[in-house]
C-alpha cells in the first residue's frame, strides 16, 4: 500500500523533529520515520542538557545562535515548559591552543555585538572560587550562555508537530529511498510512502540514507563519554545560581554544567572532553564506560575544579558525527532541490536544532532560508 504525504522526514532526533514541527506549522502533511524507539539513547539527541551559547570561535555560529534563541523561547510559550535557561558561561584557556581559541571567541562576540566580560584569574577566583587556574589563563564570561533541556526540547518539538498534524512512526527503519524529479518514494518493511519533499536527518546513519540519492559525506563517527561527579562539598557551590557553564580550551577541551538535577539524571556536575577521537561504526557502539577516560576526567577536575571531584555517580556514552572541518552540512541534495539534509553536527549542533529545522523546511519549500546557514551549505 502506498501513502502520500507532502513531506517525509527520515530521522526523529532533534533536527528531524524540529523540521517536522516547522513543516507542520506551515500546513504541510508530514510523516516522520524513526528507525529506533522514540527517546532512544543510541544517537546524539538524548540526554539531560546541551550547552547554549553565543560564545563561539566562529561568528557565523554565533549569529545562528542569536537567531535560534527566540525560536526556543517561542516554543517554550507554546508548551508552557522551560526549554532554555541562561545562567552565564565561561570560556577559558591558558596554553597556546587555548589562548588562541579564547581570542577567537572574543573577536566573534565583538563581531556580533554581544555582551561579555574579560576576567583576570584573580577576578575569576573572586566571582567563581570553585576554579583553580594558572596565572596566564585568559577568561571570558558571557551572560548569553546557558543550556537547553535536551530530552524535554525534543519531546516538545515532536508533541507540537503531532498537534499540528504530523505523523511520527518509530521502530520503522527506512530500507530504501527512490528519488524522482518531483518527489520520492520511501520504502520500509511496513509500507511504501510517497512525498513531494524529503528531509534526511539520520544522524550517524546519514550516509546510509544519502547513498540512495547519490550523495556521501566525509563523516567519522566518534564515541564520546560524559560523566556526573558529586561535589565534595554539599554547600550549593555547584548549583546553577552560583556556578556557570564552562568550556576550557586547550589541546584537549573540557566542558561542563552545574548540578541541574533533571528527573532521571544524577544530581552531580556533568562534564566531559569535547572530541575524544575514539572512532567507531554507529551500530557497534560499546556502552561500557571507558575507565581511562573516567580517570582522565577526574584528574582534570582535581586540577581545575577540585571541589567537584567527589564520587563518580555515572558515565554515559553518546555519538558525535564529524565532518573534517567540524562544520555542519545543511543543504539540498545536488540535482534534487526537493530533498534536503542536515548532517550530523560534529558535537555542537543541538542548540541550533530548532533553527536548522526552520532552514530545512524553508529549503524544500522555497529553495532559500533566512536562517544564517550559508557557511554550512555543500561545497561545490
Amino acid at each position: 500500500m502506498q501513502t502520500k504525504y507532502d513531506a517525509i522526514i527520515v530521522g526523529a532526533g532533534a533536527m528531524g523533529s524540529a523540521a517536522a514541527y516547522h513543516l507542520a506549522a506551515d500546513g504541510l502533511r508530514v510523516l516522520v520515520l524513526e528507525q529506533f524507539a522514540l527517546g532512544h539513547a543510541l544517537g546524539s539527541s538524548h540526554g539531560e542538557s546541551r550547552i547554549f551559547r553565543f560564545a563561539y570561535t566562529d561568528s557565523n555560529y554565533a549569529r545562528l545562535a542569536m537567531q535560534c534563541r527566540p525560536l526556543w523561547h517561542a516554543l517554550e510559550k507554546k508548551v508552557n515548559v522551560e526549554l532554555l535557561r541562561l545562567i552565564g558561561g565561561l570560556d577559558l584557556g591558558h596554553d597556546d591552543v587555548g589562548l588562541t581559541s579564547v581570542q577567537e571567541v572574543s573577536e566573534a562576540l565583538q563581531a556580533i555585538g554581544a555582551v561579555f566580560e574579560e576576567l583576570t584569574p584573580a577576578q575569576l577566583a573572586a566571582r567563581f572560587p570553585q576554579w583553580r587556574v594558572p596565572e596566564q589563563t585568559r577568561v571570558l564570561y558571557s551572560p548569553d550562555t546557558g543550556f537547553v533541556w535536551a530530552d524535554r526540547a525534543v519531546n516538545a518539538l515532536r508533541a507540537q508537530a503531532v498537534i499540528l498534524g504530523a505523523t511520527i512512526q518509530d521502530n520503522e527503519p527506512v530500507q530504501r529511498i527512490v528519488p524522482h524529479d518531483a518527489g520520492a518514494e520511501v520504502i520500509t518493511a511496513k509500507g511504501i510512502y510517497r512525498a513531494d519533499k524529503i528531509i534526511i536527518t539520520a544522524g550517524a546513519w546519514a550516509n546510509a540514507m544519502l547513498g540512495y540519492v547519490g550523495l556521501q559525506l566525509p563523516l567519522r563517527i566518534e564515541r564520546e563519554q560524559l560523566h556526573y561527579f558529586a561535589p565534595r562539598l554539599l554547600d550549593g557551590a555547584f548549583k546553577p545560581e552560583r556556578f556557570p557553564i564552562w568550556i576550557h580550551y586547550g589541546r584537549e577541551i573540557g566542558y561542563g554544567f552545574p548540578m541541574l538535577g533533571a528527573d532521571g539524571y544524577p544530581a552531580g556536575v556533568k562534564c566531559g572532553f569535547h572530541h575524544d577521537r575514539h572512532y567507531i561504526e554507529p551500530d557497534n557502539l560499546a556502552r561500557v564506560p571507558n575507565r581511562e577516560v573516567e580517570a582522565r576526567m577526574r584528574r582534570y577536575l582535581e586540577t581545575y575544579l577540585p571541589d567537584a571531584a567527589g564520587e563518580l555517580l555515572t558515565s554515559m556514552c553518546c555519538l558525535y558525527s564529524n565532518t573534517p572541518d567540524e562544520h555542519f552540512v545543511v543543504d539540498v541534495v545536488p540535482g534534487y532541490p526537493h530533498i534536503a539534509l542536515a548532517s550530523p553536527c560534529s558535537g555542537h549542533g543541538f542548540k541550533f536544532s530548532i533553527g536548522i529545522g526552520r532552514a530545512l523546511a524553508d529549503l524544500v519549500q522555497r529553495g532559500e532560508t533566512d536562517m544564517h546557514i550559508g557557511y554550512v551549505r555543500l561545497k561545490s
